[in-house]
């Protein structure tokens, strides 16, 4: 025990060399010295905080500070794993590790390295005839072969030369060099590739570029060729400006080949575009809280391009659902008793060849004095006050003015079994009309109605639930009005009418507290109106079998037409091993666009790896499914992969209007852990259908 100890105080002076704070604590069964060498064998363990060393027998050079490690050796090393069966010598005045038939393991990458010899100076590791990969090493799903290698774990990335790439033991792919990071750091290089196949197009490679120079910004440039269509180059500028704000620009372009335009009639050989989408929950704050407790927010959500194809030529995932893209701009400012908001709308319709006749609105403004009291006990007041310029290069446009003045009594009665509320609203509309340069038919709308709500909030316990209902009645007055000039059917006014409004909501707990039924439901009744009496009827219902399953329905009922207007059905599931969504909508009425669509999409996890995926959207008024996909995933610690095959109608933009395009593709994706991955695509145009 005394030469234990005495040798445990020699020991820790000798690897004291470099820094002062830096201690070992060594334990040997035998121990002994040899001129300038200290010797301990039988299973000698050395430790400090941030590094340990095992081995049969261990030499230390006094001089030299070099340490051999010799059978059964293990090695921690600043959180690098290191097993070597004979030898490994350390170099610890310098840093340097040297060895042979070694292996390899980092605990923050999963990585591991088998190697006929290396060589680690201070964070750079060099390897020679090595195979690394994350998969279990006793049979790899994956793994690189290579010749040699340099792994620096202070950057946490690996450089391989030559290397070979194997699925089991089968050579798949040869790379004459690779790099790729061990961590999910943000850092520069390139991105997974996409690369596929479309009769029509012929090749399709895209391989995306991370700039990553900085935290607070990043830049993705991706070039891409389609052998038989032409070439195209998208790039987008991601940025977080403040702890409050970030955002992105993104430039495209596609240069179509003229026998490929030609073929099939497109308006445009290139298609250009630009998006720019920026969010900052205090824009000018800091400066408004001079003046009071403001709170501002801005929100640009801008889209510029020639046609359609800008958003289907970006890559498979995005291709375009709505002919109509809508650009906005929202500013609001707001404290406790004020709220001001600009807005603008901008809209481009893919299927027109130009939109000159589009109405936009450039701008609409609005100011709210949010509830108040009076001086008088129960009475309060509100103050609303839009401006909209509803704007087009051809037609008519229109400039709208709206003030709504509401002056309430409210109290609850019967010790807050109802709350009673009356309420003076006062309406004003003022809308100049333009037509190029001159103007006519302006309008002017000046309304006073009276409003009687009285509400009502109970529950009830039961001995099974616990039932809560909430119902709310509002008796709408018109009290006068005065119109005069000329009303367009885009301009909205305040048309209050002597009506009734009845609302009905209940909800349904079991006694733990679980919400199993939801019901709402919503009727104005219109007193003066012989023709239409009953506006529509709005009910929804939500019934949760559990926490995993639950169905929605909403129903409107058009008593105009008497008939169902709108239906939206929907059922849910979601448990450990399936996830079910099927959403129906159906709507049709005169004054609104006819839809009957469906989607459904369903994920099977056969078990903690494998997964089958199926999906579907239907139009039934065209009869035709706009898209359907079905798949198979695999995901492991070390790789994961899904094949899919789907189809799916995109539309374009020719010289004489829209058509659609019905595509056929099976799609691949791998990815590596920790390396990166890759999709690719073989893709069948088919049919070219008038729309």
């Amino acid at each position: 025990m005394y030469r234990l100890f005495f040798f445990l105080i020699l020991f820790a002076s000798f690897m004291y060399a470099k820094t002062f704070e830096e201690s070992y604590t060594l334990y040997a069964p035998t121990l002994y010295t040899v001129e300038d060498e200290i010797i301990a064998e039988g299973g000698v363990v050395i430790y400090n905080p941030t590094s340990s060393f095992s081995a049969q027998k261990i030499i230390y050079n006094q001089k030299s500070e070099i340490l051999e490690l010799l059978g059964d050796v293990y090695v921690t090393y600043d959180g690098v794993h290191y097993i070597k069966n004979e030898y490994l010598k350390l170099d610890l005045n310098k840093d340097v590790i040297r060895g042979e038939r070694l292996f390899l393991y980092d605990e923050k990458s999963d990585l591991w390295v088998k190697s006929s010899t290396i060589k680690s100076d201070k964070k750079v590791h060099k390897f020679k005839n090595a195979t690394t990969s994350s998969c279990d090493v006793r049979d790899p799903d994956w793994f690189f072969t290579f010749k040699r290698g340099v792994y620096n774990s202070d950057k946490e990335y690996i450089t391989l030369n030559h290397p070979k790439f194997y699925l089991k033991n089968t050579p798949v792919f040869y790379f004459p060099w690779i790099a790729f990071p061990t961590n999910t750091k943000r850092r520069s290089g390139l991105l997974k590739p996409y690369m596929g196949f479309e009769n029509s197009e012929n090749l399709l490679f895209v391989q995306p570029i991370f700039i990553a120079p900085y935290e607070n910004w990043d830049i993705e440039l991706s070039p891409q060729i389609r052998l038989d269509r032409g070439m195209g180059l998208y790039g987008t500028l991601r940025f977080v400006d403040s702890d409050h704000s970030y955002g992105s620009v993104t430039l495209g372009t596609f240069d179509e080949k003229t026998d490929y335009a030609k073929e099939h009639n497109l308006k445009n050989s290139t298609h250009n575009g630009i998006e720019v989408k920026y969010q900052n929950s205090a824009f000018l704050s800091d400066y408004f809280k001079k003046y009071g407790n403001y709170k501002d927010g801005l929100l640009i959500d801008y889209t510029d391009l020639s046609d359609i194809d800008f958003i289907n030529l970006k890559h498979d995932e995005e291709l375009a659902v709505n002919k109509l893209v809508t650009s906005k701009l929202n500013y609001s400012l707001s404290n406790e008793e004020h709220y001001a908001g600009v807005y603008a709308k901008y809209f481009i319709d893919t299927e027109k060849l130009d939109n000159d006749d589009t109405l936009q609105t450039l701008p609409s403004i609005q100011y709210h004095r949010f509830t108040k009291k009076l001086p008088i006990e129960h009475f309060l007041y509100s103050l609303d006050y839009k401006f909209k310029n509803s704007y087009r290069q051809e037609g008519l446009r229109a400039r709208q003015h709206e003030i709504s003045l509401p002056l309430t009594y409210s109290r609850p009665f019967f010790d807050d079994l109802i709350n009673v509320s009356i309420s003076e609203n006062l309406y004003y509309s003022r809308v100049i009309y333009m037509e190029g340069n001159s103007t006519a038919d302006h309008a002017n709308y000046f309304s006073n109605y009276h409003n009687i709500s009285v509400n009502s909030d109970l529950s009830k316990r039961y001995d099974t639930f616990i039932h809560n209902m909430q119902l709310g009645v509002s008796y709408i007055i018109p009290s006068f009005d005065n119109k005069n000039g000329y009303f367009a059917d885009f301009i909205p006014f305040n048309l209050e009418q002597k009506s009734v409004l009845l609302k009905f909501n209940e909800y349904f707990y079991d006694l733990e507290g679980f919400n199993f039924l939801s019901h709402r439901i919503r009727q104005n009744v219109y007193l003066e109106d012989e023709d239409n009496s009953f506006d529509d009827l709005e009910n929804e219902l939500i019934y949760r079998l559990s926490n995993d399953f639950y169905m929605r329905n909403t129903l409107v009922y058009s008593h105009e037409h008497n008939k169902l207007k709108k239906i939206q059905s929907g059922l849910y599931y979601n448990d450990e091993y399936n996830n079910l969504n099927i959403n129906h909508t159906f709507q049709e009425a005169p004054e609104v666009e006819d839809i009957n669509f469906l989607t459904a999409d369903y994920t099977r996890k056969i078990d903690k790896r494998y997964s089958f995926f199926a999906g579907v959207d239907y139009d039934f008024d065209d009869d035709f499914t706009k898209e359907w996909r079905v798949g198979w995933s695999m995901k492991k610690r070390c790789w994961d992969y899904q094949i899919r095959y789907k189809e799916n109608v995109t539309p374009s933009l020719t010289s004489g209007g829209t058509e659609s395009i019905t595509r056929r593709g099976i799609y691949l994706f791998v990815r590596l852990a920790n390396i990166g991955g890759v999709e690719v695509k073989s893709v069948k145009d088919y049919t070219l259908e008038n729309k």
